[in-house]
């Protein structure tokens, strides 16, 4: 008899102690959740690449998460490379992909996976993917810290294509 109620305590103890452990991952996930502060957080490079360009990464969170993501590229009179016929007509017939088609595809990749390392390199817009993730990890560590002021880093050394 004694022995039957002492399983059953050790039982019911097993019991509690998992459904404790349970419940403390899921805070945890909460915490990760919460670690973005809402907002808008930008970042972009300091001056246009050898092409005429400048990307830049902004994303909004709400409720803790990214909602939304705003990555493109503008040129000397702030017009989107997503919106260059010229460009996309270019790079489509060169690369297979265009800034009209990546930047919303990377842009969905981040909201829907709510983690940078997850979003996969675009096939033709492996330069751009890199942008975008160096752009937009900087925006959500300023995120993390409530910080709103804009991000601007060194546009990184592009080397111009030989002409053969």
């Amino acid at each position: 008899m004694k022995k039957s109620i002492g399983l059953a305590l050790v039982s019911v103890l097993s019991v509690s102690l998992l459904a404790g452990c349970r419940g403390s991952s899921k805070s945890t996930d909460a915490s990760k959740a919460a670690a973005y502060k809402d907002g808008k957080y930008r970042a972009s490079f300091d001056r246009l690449d050898t092409h005429g360009w400048n990307a830049f990464t902004e994303i909004e969170i709400k409720d803790g998460k990214i909602a939304t993501v705003d990555f493109d590229y503008l040129n000397k009179d702030n017009k989107r490379k997503s919106e260059d016929k010229d460009y996309i007509n270019a790079m489509a017939s060169k690369s297979g992909t265009s800034p009209d088609k990546y930047c919303p595809q990377l842009e969905k990749a981040l909201v829907d996976k709510q983690d940078l390392e997850k979003v996969d390199v675009v096939t033709g817009a492996t330069n751009s993917t890199n942008n975008m993730k160096q752009l937009a990890k900087l925006a959500l560590e300023n995120a993390k810290k409530g910080d709103y002021n804009e991000v601007i880093v060194p546009q990184p050394d592009v080397k111009e294509e030989k002409k053969q």
